[in-house]
């Protein structure tokens, strides 16, 4: 009984200390811009810098005639995408 005490532990221990040993890969990604200490006026400009966004694009919906049609608008362009199909 003692020296299977002394192997569970034993292989607790060994098991304990390889997992502590094990490198682990982690790493995210930062979208953090280092930003010089001073900025003048004219380099504040750089800062303003738009970035594009995912476009909204969604269903208009018509019915002529008793038929209903679909045609995608694009509501961050505020444009039509293709052209009136059935539904």
């Amino acid at each position: 009984m003692k020296e299977k005490s002394k192997k569970i532990m034993l292989s607790l221990a060994v098991l304990t200390v390889s997992t502590l040993m094990l490198p682990v890969d982690a790493s995210a990604q930062s979208q953090e811009v280092a930003l010089p200490i001073s900025i003048t006026s004219s380099q504040n400009s750089l800062l303003d810098i738009a970035y594009p966004r995912a476009n909204i694009i969604g269903w208009r919906y018509k019915s002529e005639n008793g038929k209903m049609y679909r045609r995608q608008y694009n509501y961050s362009r505020e444009k039509w995408i293709g052209e009136w199909e059935l539904c």
